[in-house]
């Protein structure tokens, strides 16, 4: 991951924050902050974005499990204790995984692995829902028509008007291609001929100079074909 993951140990233990905060600093890309009760922890939380919170169990005030209760989206949590008793409870409230103390350097690693790989899930799943929201308005007849990005198959040039291609339906509009190009994300969606912006996810085959897209063969500029191919196959399209 390429931004930072902010963790928080809460421990009521100096020595078991020291090795988890050790243990952090081997890391690149992290934030960590640390409370040794409840209440601090939850001071933390309002003014950081906490990614992680590395929680112990047995801790007075509140246990870590009470802590994790009245929390409505907890973070990803990684358990960490003495007691082994606890594990069914931690899992129960959808820990990620369950470190009980002493904890050793790989054992740590391999709880964080987890950490990274469901974080890079989640990150993926908040982009797409994003993603499926977006929306743009298109000037056609006079009026405004809203149409949803997702649904986009492609658009053609039509000299001074724009034709927007979604399943069952499309729309023509006076503004360049190049215009509504620069409105659209750039990771969707990809120019690939002076008359064709398409999104990436729709082609369903492609073959010699074209593309297919819901049955429309679409040409591609011959100075863009490795580049649309690499798009579009990935590693694959080297095999």
């Amino acid at each position: 991951m390429t931004k930072n993951i902010k963790c928080l140990i809460l421990d009521d233990e100096p020595l078991a924050i020291d090795v988890i905060e050790n243990y952090l600093k081997r890391l690149p890309n992290i934030e960590s902050f640390k409370s040794n009760n409840a209440v601090d922890a939850f001071q933390i939380m309002r003014q950081e974005k906490v990614d992680l919170i590395f929680l112990d169990i047995e801790m007075p005030l509140m246990s870590g499990l009470d802590f994790l209760k009245t929390m409505k989206a907890p973070p990803a949590i990684v358990i960490t204790t003495a007691y082994r008793d606890y594990a069914v409870e931690g899992y129960e409230h959808d820990a990620l995984d369950y470190l009980v103390k002493p904890i050793s350097f790989p054992r740590f690693m391999k709880a964080f692995e987890k950490v990274v790989k469901y974080l890079q899930r989640t990150s993926i799943s908040v982009e797409d829902a994003e993603f499926e929201k977006k929306h743009l308005f298109l000037k056609v007849n006079g009026k405004f028509v809203k149409v949803v990005v997702a649904e986009i198959l492609y658009v053609e040039s039509l000299k001074d008007y724009i034709k927007v291609v979604t399943p069952g339906n499309f729309w023509i509009s006076y503004q360049t291609l190049t215009s509504i190009t620069e409105k659209l994300p750039g990771d969707k969606f990809m120019r690939i001929h002076r008359s064709f912006t398409i999104a990436i996810d729709k082609v369903s085959a492609v073959e010699g100079g074209y593309v297919k897209i819901g049955g429309k063969l679409i040409p591609v500029s011959r100075d863009l074909r490795q580049d649309v191919v690499k798009r579009i196959c990935g590693d694959s399209s080297s095999s």
